[in-house]
């Protein structure tokens, strides 16, 4: 099993798309964080806003870097289908032909993707919350105000949706369909959930607004969801996901 997971490891460190993709998941973050800050204080239409010192306004910002998730996903679909895509999945299983050992390997090896990315955006974020602040003379609450909790989520959420990428990869398998129809579901569907009168006390427990719950971004109706049960509910979500994908990879034929 070591020698499987290293194996994917070298996989992901040797191609530049996963470089590529942390690069781009660092850019959404620090838009998301910038964009707060510069505009706070414009809420438009008389709206009330929270000035940067309130505790609210703070782990708004800092929940911000949980949108690189989006890239998250897209790298966990590209882990598996990429196999397919290119017909190394056939050396692969036959290297290692009990084919759940080596799902579990991707997982393992999205989650720990997943990770850098959530603490490399953490991190960009912090670095661009404390001189800013600092500049505008506000201190940051990191304990008090929870900024370093809606960091923590960041880092959880974007490190589940690797894995969920895994799962859509394995079920979807083509490379170019897996990806679009993530982001139209992240983009156009679920949202609409949210607005559909029958169906809408769904939404809290969807993917989306479930990573929403724990990093305390706001989306949508999220009323009924704390961050500890929306961790729970998007674990859930992953390993759902790659259980599907497990069961389905050891059934199918191997392309």
């Amino acid at each position: 099993m070591i020698n499987l997971v290293r194996a994917e490891w070298r996989k992901v460190i040797t191609v530049k798309l996963g470089w590529g993709m942390l690069l781009g998941a660092l850019a959404l973050a620090a838009l998301g964080v910038v964009a707060q800050i510069a505009s706070n204080g414009n809420g438009g239409n008389g709206s009330p806003v929270l000035p940067l010192s309130a505790a609210a306004t703070q782990r708004s910002i800092a929940a911000s870097a949980g949108s690189a998730y989006l890239f998250s996903i897209v790298v966990g679909i590209i882990l598996i289908t990429t196999e397919f895509r290119h017909f190394t999945s056939r050396p692969t299983f036959l290297i290692e032909p009990r084919r759940g050992r080596v799902i579990v390997a991707k997982v393992i090896v999205a989650a720990v993707v997943g990770i850098i990315y959530g603490l490399a955006c953490a991190a960009l974020t912090a670095a661009i919350m404390e001189p800013w602040f600092a500049a505008l003379g506000v201190s940051i609450g990191w304990t008090s105000n929870g900024v370093l909790l809606s960091m923590l989520g960041d880092i959880i959420v974007i490190a589940i949706f690797a894995v969920v990428g895994i799962g859509v990869g394995v079920l979807v398998r083509n490379q170019i369909a897996a990806v679009i129809g993530a982001l139209i579901y992240l983009f156009v569907l679920e949202p609409l959930i949210d607005i559909i009168p029958v169906v809408k006390n769904a939404y809290p427990y969807l993917p989306g607004a479930a990573g929403a719950a724990i990093t305390g971004a706001s989306r949508g109706n999220l009323a009924h969801l704390t961050a500890v049960q929306g961790g729970f509910v998007l674990l859930g979500w992953g390993l759902l996901f790659a259980l599907c994908g497990w069961i389905l990879t050891i059934r199918r034929d191997v392309p």
